[in-house]
Order: structure tokens, then sequence, then C-alpha cells
């Protein structure tokens, strides 16, 4: 969760359909506010699902801590899944799922 000096935001992104992920496919997560501001961003290899992501932002940068949100994106030879709308970030990981973004 959080330090004196860095909040981190953890949790893990999957999707339901039963495809496995092939090799590199790469998952790009955001740290967002209520306001659309970009707090944090990765972007990291996912070897499968769910992909484990972390997210470190400077507390003073941070509002109101309650009211951060996710945006996740995983882009793959098979396709691409993302999320439809913002996910609200809770406790100590977050799960988000994400939905096949037609092409």
């Amino acid at each position: 969760m959080a330090s004196a000096h860095v909040l981190t935001v953890t949790g893990s992104v999957t999707f339901r359909e039963r495809v496995a992920v092939p090799p590199g496919a790469v998952a790009t997560i955001k740290l967002v506010d209520t306001e659309g501001e970009v707090l944090a961003a990765t972007a990291t290899e996912a070897p499968g699902v769910p992909a484990e992501f972390a997210l470190h932002v400077d507390p003073s940068l941070v509002n109101d801590p309650s009211a951060l949100l996710i945006w996740a994106m995983l882009r793959t030879d098979a396709g691409v899944w993302g999320t439809t709308e913002l996910v609200p970030v809770e406790g100590d990981a977050t799960a988000v799922l994400l939905t096949k973004i037609e092409e």
C-alpha cells in the first residue's frame, strides 16, 4: 500500500476468454484521478493472465486516495483487451477484468 514517501497501488489484469496469451503480450496500466490526470503508468510483459502490476506515485500528487482509478489494456497477437470504463482502486490489490476490443 503506502509508505511515507511512495503510494503503491497493486493488482492484476485478466479476461474471461479461454485464450492462451501468446508470447510478446504487453499489459499497459495507468493510475488516474477522477479528473483524468495520469498519476502513474507502467507497461510490462504479460506471459499469461492474471498479469500482476504495481504502480508507484508520490502521495503529494494524490488529492483523494479513495478516488483513484485504473485504466488498462493488454495487447497480444491474438487481439486486444481493455477496460471499457475506469476501475476503482480497491483495497490492497485491485482485480481488473478486461473486455475484448474489436479491431
